[in-house]
């Protein structure tokens, strides 16, 4: 009787969350459809328009921009997550630009969210961009309840910025503080193998120690130091202040009001949003009783896609955003499968003269990031391809970059960790002192078992291991000297090691050409293909839109609560970093820099 009521409630249960998903499929594709038309029209603009930039959406080197114009969160309890909004860099900074040359944008209004989920050379390029945009006359003003360093340090690009008499503001400096599970192995009884070269490849501690090894601390301190004297560098000659002042603000102002800030010189003015809108009101000289007219980034950036003429010679732009893995690129991963597969198509299309592989990515499979050179060789020996490093081009990063014909890189961009290891895992006592499991087994050879984490290693085949990871750093090495044009594997040895550079210090080191960000490389790509400013860029590989996003999820359909909705967003993040078993080439820990 059991037995039938469980069938029948696990039945029930099925049959309710096949019934919930068919009827949101329905519910969406009747949006889509019925807004099809609304949609395919371009936003029409006001004269006198302000464009609004909040940031709100995590941003990736390349989105859609048809954003999914349907709020599922109120239908109903859900058993699956909408998809997380994203905005592309590429087409924020498009828009911008756009933006400086269209009759009808008056300036910008930055009312940045918080927390921004981009790194610092992604924020570095929006900066650099919005600069840009002032020098076409036009103003930028910001304002904010809650700034932190990122949010701030995208806000000094503005004329003037605001802040409510209860605002705060935190900004005491940047931190790298990564999580070491040892303990929690040690606990469960589950043994790491490690296999490394490097005395700087500090990737594997998390897994084997229960703190930074002096090596890793001294490199993360050197990074994290380059990369605040540039953010420093960039707030005090916006605020016209010195660095010396930021560092004793840093110092000091752990989490200031807005009063102190004011007074210290880090905002302009303390008041509400009305008041902010009444001198922009002012500014296009409106009357009191009209509204100032905006319209929010995420629906510009399809005017300034529109924009785009076609040109029948162009330079591909191909993404390598995420962890580099076998197979096809998804959500956080660039699949080796996908990177090949692009870079071949713009290798045999005749009308594609040049290649930017744009790089956002810590490295990931060793075998994946190999693969992934081969086809950049290929396109090497046919036309230029230039390197465009993001906020990180680093391990397996840098292994796919190398052999490139230039390197572009902010100079706070985190890159080399040049360096190979390997993990497995000897869960033996685990399942024998937790779960009461024991495995035996039989063998036509000796290493047949080789890889079960439930039995353990002989120590030949952990020699084994070693040496294959010494090969694999061996050919790293070459692959280095080769495309940088050093004279020995020794030579490279002695900047790799595993180690991280910031941008800054990796052009004296020549592991980069030249600073510089995307649009610099596009033009390098078009001076040496001789395109002049005579060409269109394609995209490759297609970003997939929030809808298919959307629709993946409802045919994979997780039975997650959404109250754990961020515990599971963090628990993916760690799944795609953390390495199953295999050869890597992946910098340090997920380096969040806050």
């Amino acid at each position: 009787m059991n037995f039938f009521k469980t069938f029948l409630a696990s039945f029930l249960a099925v049959g309710a969350v096949a019934f919930l998903t068919i009827l949101i499929l329905l519910i969406v594709v009747g949006n889509i459809i019925i807004g099809a038309g609304e949609r395919d029209k371009l936003p029409s603009l006001h004269s006198h328009t302000i464009l609004t930039m909040e940031l709100k959406a995590e941003i990736v080197e390349n989105a859609s921009t048809e954003p999914l114009d349907l709020d599922l969160s109120d239908l109903m309890p859900l058993p699956i997550q909408p998809p997380t909004a994203k905005m592309g860099l590429f087409q924020i900074n498009e828009a911008i630009k756009h933006a400086a040359s269209d009759d009808k944008i008056e300036g910008i209004y930055l009312k940045l969210s918080y927390p921004i989920m981009a790194g610092w050379s992604s924020l570095r390029s929006i900066r650099e961009s919005l600069e840009e945009f002032k020098q076409s006359g036009k103003f930028i003003y910001a304002y904010n309840v809650i700034f932190t360093e990122k949010n701030y340090y995208l806000s000094t690009v503005a004329d003037s910025i605001f802040m409510p008499e209860s605002g705060m503001m935190e900004f005491n400096g940047l931190s790298v503080s990564p999580i070491f599970y040892s303990g929690l192995f040690k606990k469960l009884e589950v043994e790491p193998l490690v296999f490394r070269v490097g005395t700087f490849k500090s990737a594997v501690e998390p897994y084997i120690q229960e703190k930074m090894s002096d090596s890793s601390r001294l490199q993360t301190q050197i990074y994290l130091n380059d990369i605040w004297q540039l953010t420093a560098n960039d707030i005090a000659t916006a605020r016209k202040l010195t660095p010396e002042q930021i560092n004793e603000i840093a110092s000091n102002f752990i989490f200031g009001e807005a009063p102190e800030a004011l007074e210290r010189g880090l905002i302009d003015q303390i008041g509400s949003e009305e008041e902010v809108e009444r001198i922009m009101r002012a500014k296009l000289d409106l009357q009191e009783d009209r509204k100032v007219p905006t319209i929010p980034l995420k629906r510009y950036l399809r005017v300034a896609q529109q924009a785009k003429k076609y040109r029948d010679k162009r330079i591909a732009v191909i993404f390598a955003d995420g962890v580099i893995q076998m197979g096809k690129s998804g959500d956080g991963t660039a699949g080796a499968e996908t990177l090949i597969e692009a870079l071949r198509k713009a290798r045999k299309d005749r009308s594609v003269k040049a290649v930017v592989l744009r790089v956002n990515s810590p490295g990931g499979n060793a075998i994946a990031s190999d693969l992934i050179t081969q086809e950049v060789e290929r396109v090497a020996k046919e036309k230029p391809i230039i390197a465009s490093m993001g906020d990180y081009a680093a391990s397996g990063g840098y292994y796919i970059s190398a052999k490139c014909d230039k390197i572009f890189a902010q100079e706070n961009t985190l890159t080399g960790s040049i360096g190979i290891f390997a993990i497995l895992f000897n869960a033996q006592n685990m399942l024998a002192h937790k779960l009461g499991l024991t495995m035996d087994a039989v063998e036509t050879h000796e290493h047949a078992e080789f890889g079960n984490p439930g039995l353990p290693m002989t120590p030949e085949e952990k020699r084994f291991m070693q040496r294959n990871v010494e090969r694999g750093y061996d050919k790293f090495l070459t692959v280095v000297k080769e495309g940088r044009d050093f004279e020995t594997n020794e030579e490279v040895d002695k900047i790799a090691q595993g180690r991280v550079w910031s941008g800054k210090r990796a052009l004296d080191l020549r592991l980069i050409d030249q600073y510089g960000d995307l649009d610099d490389a596009i033009e390098e790509a078009a001076r040496l293909s001789g395109l002049g400013n005579d060409f269109q860029l394609i995209l490759m590989p297609r970003p997939r839109s929030a809808f298919e996003e959307l629709i993946e999820q409802l045919t994979q359909v997780s039975a997650s609560s959404q109250v754990f909705h961020e515990e599971l967003k963090a628990i993916e993040t760690l799944k795609r970093h953390i390495p199953r078993s295999g050869t890597y080439a992946l910098m340090p820990f997920i380096t969040d820099i806050h």
